[in-house]
């Protein structure tokens, strides 16, 4: 067993692995900042000391009750060892091995926010053991799941944190074996794996080779907190008056917002306090930052950035860092003019805080050069959307740019507006996807078995996926065509002549390419003109518009103003770093929780946000944790925090999303009154934009559309 992790508890670093007074072995990558079943005391000693030495001996103590334990009474009670693990609070992934018993404890917390890769090797084709166990618990809601499996079931198992390169020779010892880094795949997060490596005899009918066993020991739901949480860390916040929301459910709404500010203000100091001195892990320097934040200038980042100033001493930097990658608009990303409004508002608020905006500028030149690297740390995943998002989050925690001084970043961005910044907001960008989502309501073609196959009648080709009309790029012409014509009659077009018997023929078509129903046509046709924009309303599409106008993402932006040249060099000495993955998939922030609500009400909603945080760990947490932890930072995530997710919970759907509001208002309601609360007015109301299009990594990392180049496609390389 080996382990190699940053030093960030206690003034002493706690060699791993660590092997306590009875031989078992923890090998510990994580921070527990608190147990569920914990006291004063313990919160005393977590704060202060090395959480790893804390964890070592909860676990020798409950590996004791384990030796007193016979194996029969041990199927029919909780493990006390995975009783403990259960208790802790906050990210982790770990290994211990009790040394009697040869039990192999393996896992990550409930949301896996830090990474844990597994390789299974078998010679028999008998699957994936982890995932049968989990989904087995998962589909019999049990308190355990296990099974008995053979040498030639599984003949090498490996955990690391990172995929292992060249895993052919270091796995296996000789070079004709097909194992690679790809084989290695994420540790499901939602439970606790046992592998006891002690052989078991076989009975007559499984044959002659010794067995052994893998449990999995799912972790118990959350269970939702008071809506009135109890500030923890004696911090002063703002109060937040009713009279400040503005809303027919103002005092539910208030109500929870006062609730997530104080979770989430504990949640930070939580993480923000208990980062060791510098002096402690690093020669001292005067003005060296202990915390930086990954800040995109958007509506989670900034307030974790307002919260952390009531946790650090008065006197002590941040690090604000902010990336961006389109070198054609000299590095003015919708992004970094975001950082750069929100950055201004943070001096303002709070002028005795040396706040320090850290631009990162990365070329595609650059880019391309580090893509190996970035491609090596998010494997096992390997989509042109896992790229983007990890080589931003690679840049940013390599923490190397420039600074500039508060007068040069208030000239850079004294034009540049809220109005601006949610210009994407536009017919071209938020319109086109509201209106894809309600023309997909209306259900012009009758449903078909073959799912893959385009709709309209007698045409055979495969759908494309995107498409407004969900139909092939002909078929999308053809419509797109006939719907302008019909729409530039209705609305008394001057340009062109459509007579009577035109208008009644472009329906007859639309009817004989397979529309439903006249009324679908009526529908759809007041659906386009109740959107008009300015004097003229038309079908578009994202994916099929070739033939139309482009619609350029950087016609929405303002032209970027000249940019200072006088800057500094600047590299961040922070270990820890804030980032705010959690938000959107809590808060309903993405537009899929609108399109919920609106197609299927609260129910949906609510089934659709389960869904985020229950695969929140495949998707985004443990490829994140690789690519951040790779410049020695540690990444935390303040809104994954378990208070805070418990808080959450007990919020009403009404506190979350409104459809019935616009982007950047009905959306994180409860979060955007927290906004206001902290005195944030540019990030409040400011729409979401997701880290690969705000930095501008899409467009960069592919020569051809963003939009055509889909996220799920598997990464070739930067064109």
């Amino acid at each position: 067993m080996h382990s190699a992790v940053l030093h960030l508890r206690g003034d002493v670093l706690t060699a791993q692995p660590t092997v306590d007074s009875a031989g078992s072995v923890l090998c510990w990558n994580g921070e527990v900042f608190g147990m569920a079943d914990g006291d004063e005391q313990d919160e005393r000693l977590l704060m202060q000391g090395s959480d790893t030495t804390y964890l070592s001996e909860r676990l020798r103590c409950a590996g004791e009750r384990l030796d007193a334990t016979s194996p029969k009474t041990l199927g029919r009670q909780e493990d006390p060892v995975v009783q403990v693990l259960r208790q802790v609070r906050g990210p982790f992934a770990l290994a211990w091995l009790h040394a009697s018993t040869q039990r192999l404890y393996f896992a990550h917390d409930r949301f896996g926010r830090r990474s844990l890769l597994y390789y299974q090797q078998r010679n028999s084709d008998t699957g994936d053991l982890l995932l049968q166990l989990a989904e087995r618990a998962h589909d019999s809601s049990t308190t355990m799941a296990s099974k008995l499996f053979s040498q030639g079931e599984m003949t090498r198992f490996v955990l690391s944190s990172v995929a292992i390169q060249g895993g052919s020779e270091r796995l296996n010892g000789r070079k004709n074996d097909d194992t690679h880094s790809s084989a290695f795949r994420e540790v499901p997060a939602p439970g606790i794996y046992v592998l006891d490596l002690r052989a078991q005899s076989p009975t007559p009918t499984e044959g002659d080779s010794p067995l052994y066993r893998m449990e999995f020991h799912p972790y118990p739901p959350l269970i939702s907190a008071s809506d009135h949480a109890l500030n923890r860390v004696n911090c002063e916040l703002p109060r937040l008056e009713p009279s400040n929301v503005s809303s027919g459910d103002a005092m539910q709404l208030t109500t929870s917002a006062t609730a997530l500010l104080t979770a989430l203000s504990n949640a930070v100091g939580l993480r923000v306090r208990s980062i060791p001195s510098l002096s402690s892990t690093s020669s001292p320097t005067a003005s060296g930052a202990r915390l930086a934040v990954f800040f995109s200038g958007g509506l989670d980042s900034v307030v974790l950035a307002a919260l952390a100033h009531f946790h650090l001493p008065e006197a002590e930097p941040v690090d604000l860092l902010t990336v961006c990658f389109d070198e054609s608009s000299r590095f003015a990303s919708p992004d970094r003019q975001a950082a750069e409004l929100a950055y201004t508002e943070l001096c303002a608020l709070f002028p005795t805080r040396g706040w320090r905006l850290v631009r990162l500028d990365v070329s595609r030149l650059e880019l391309q050069r580090e893509q190996r690297e970035v491609q090596a740390l998010m494997t096992p995943c390997e989509t042109h959307m896992d790229f983007n998002i990890g080589a931003a989050f690679w840049f940013l925690s390599r923490g190397q740019g420039t600074v500039l001084k508060p007068s040069q970043t208030g000239q850079s961005v004294e034009t540049t507006t809220l109005k601006q910044l949610n210009a994407f907001l536009t017919p071209g960008h938020a319109d086109l996807r509201a209106l894809e989502t309600e023309i997909s309501m209306l259900n012009l073609f009758e449903a078909k078995d073959e799912t893959v196959l385009c709709p309209v009648y007698r045409c055979g080709r495969k759908r494309k996926r995107g498409c407004v009309l969900d139909v092939c790029r002909s078929c999308c012409f053809k419509i797109q065509r006939t719907i302008d014509n019909l729409l530039s009659r209705q609305l008394g077009a001057q340009d062109q002549d459509v007579d009577l018997r035109q208008f009644l023929g472009l329906r007859a078509k639309l009817l004989a390419m397979g529309v439903q129903s006249e009324s679908h046509i009526d529908r759809l046709l007041e659906l386009l003109t109740s959107t008009v924009r300015g004097d003229f309303a038309t079908l578009t599409c994202r994916v099929h518009r070739s033939k139309q106008q482009p619609v350029s993402s950087e016609s929405c932006l303002p032209p970027p103003g000249p940019r200072s040249v006088e800057s500094t060099v600047y590299q961040t000495q922070a270990r820890v770093v804030l980032v705010g993955i959690g938000a959107d998939e809590q808060l309903a922030g993405y537009g899929r929780h609108r399109t919920a609500l609106l197609n299927g009400g609260e129910q949906a909603l609510r089934a659709e946000l389960r869904e985020d945080l229950k695969r929140i760990w495949k998707r985004n947490l443990g490829r994140d944790d690789r690519c951040i932890a790779a410049h020695g930072r540690e990444a935390r995530f303040p809104y994954l925090d378990e208070e805070v997710v418990a808080t959450i919970a007990s919020f009403p759907t009404s506190s979350l999303c409104d459809a019935q509001l616009p982007r950047g208002i009905g959306d994180k309601r409860a979060l955007r009154v927290v906004a206001q609360t902290l005195g944030l007015r540019s990030c409040a109301g400011l729409a979401k934009r997701a880290i690969q299009f705000g930095s501008r990594i899409a467009k960069v990392s592919s020569s051809t559309s963003n939009r055509q180049t889909q996220g799920d496609a598997r990464f070739s390389g930067v064109e």
